[in-house]
């Protein structure tokens, strides 16, 4: 398959901003369809990206079996029943991150994929850097027994979570979408949080069992500060920081600290720059790109569209990220109760 038929499913800010213009800018993929309900913004979109075909529903793009493969970009809630549409149809998923809300309807989406032999991959787009690489290898490769994960995630998602009416520019994220916890399922968790956690289960390859996490709202509709820590299966423990109330002037931090018998692994997700530091002194580093930007907005998609076509490998795969959504329904409930709370497990994270 030289060039997969790719469908996009959502014309939001992130689909319009990133995924579109990946694929339709890519000889790689074909784009041929765009699924919208608003017949008037569907069509905008499919004619400032070239789409032919538009489609209403997901189920007449399905239907209409025009495509190998679907981008899915919609408000978190959606994603479960949309994936699983796709995937019972037989075609191949990207899904926006948090992959659903839940940790059932996430491992359903990976047993489906799994079952019907078909590709799930889930929009992290911190995984596609050579640092992440570089990152992973050294935690599974170099630090030993891993004892420690330290993760913070600061970020300015204050004015967002507020809610209030959406910007008449659709190239910006709208608060009536993100402030909504029936369409977002919470705020700094899914949001944040699970760029930091889908990190942290990708370089490690290890599950959660455990998580106690406090949550602050500050006032607004969703929590917008969560402090977690938690016991991997397997042995290790770790914390998450993670706030939204940075403010202009104020950098984002998004990094995660891997501390190991043999070592540690230093990773700057926003600057896309790693080190190793091994016990006996030496060091080695994984210097930011020069070419590119450090957060590549466009990979995702290409990527998807290169695994479909067997040029390249599943940089998200969705065991993982069943595993990021597992620990962030933990981390809910415990916010909830004030205890501790169990992580569903599985294995195939890796």
């Amino acid at each position: 398959m030289s060039a997969p038929r790719i469908g996009v499913v959502g014309t939001g800010w992130w689909a319009t901003t990133a995924h579109l213009p990946a694929l339709a800018e890519y000889a790689g993929a074909n784009l041929v369809a765009v699924c919208e309900p608003r017949a008037e913004r569907a069509k905008e979109v499919a004619e400032r990206f070239g789409v032919a075909q538009v489609f209403g529903d997901v189920r007449d793009l399905l239907d209409a079996d025009v495509v190998d493969g679907v981008v899915i970009a919609t408000p978190h809630t959606t994603h479960h029943g949309l994936a699983r549409a796709a995937l019972r149809a037989g075609v191949h998923v990207l899904v926006e991150k948090p992959m659903t809300t839940n940790a059932s309807e996430a491992y359903e989406l990976v047993d489906i994929a799994a079952a019907s032999g078909l590709h799930l991959s889930v929009g992290y787009t911190y995984h596609h850097t050579p640092a992440a690489d570089f990152a992973r290898t050294a935690v599974r490769e170099e630090i030993g027994d891993l004892i420690c994960v330290a993760a913070e995630f600061i970020s300015g998602t204050q004015t967002l979570f507020a809610g209030g009416e959406d910007p008449l520019d659709p190239s910006r994220p709208h608060p009536s979408t993100y402030a909504d916890p029936g369409k977002s399922g919470g705020g700094q968790g899914h949001t944040q949080v699970t760029h930091l956690m889908g990190t942290v289960m990708w370089a490690t390859g290890r599950e959660v069992e455990e998580v106690f996490c406090y949550m602050d709202r500050r006032g607004l509709p969703v929590d917008l500060v969560d402090v977690m820590t938690f016991r991997f299966a397997g042995g290790g423990i770790g914390t998450v920081t993670s706030s939204g109330t940075a403010v202009e002037g104020q950098p984002a931090r998004h990094r995660v600290t891997y501390f190991g018998s043999r070592g540690r692994v230093e990773y700057d997700m926003l600057a896309a720059h790693a080190t190793l530091h091994r016990n006996k002194g030496t060091r080695v580093e994984c210097l930011p790109p020069t070419e590119g930007p450090a957060y590549p907005t466009f990979a995702p998609a290409r990527s998807f569209a290169d695994l479909l076509a067997g040029r390249g490998p599943n940089r998200a795969p969705g065991g993982a990220a069943a595993a990021t959504v597992a620990f962030l329904d933990a981390a809910y409930r415990s916010a909830a109760s004030g205890r501790p709370e169990r992580v569903p497990t599985r294995s195939g994270t890796r």
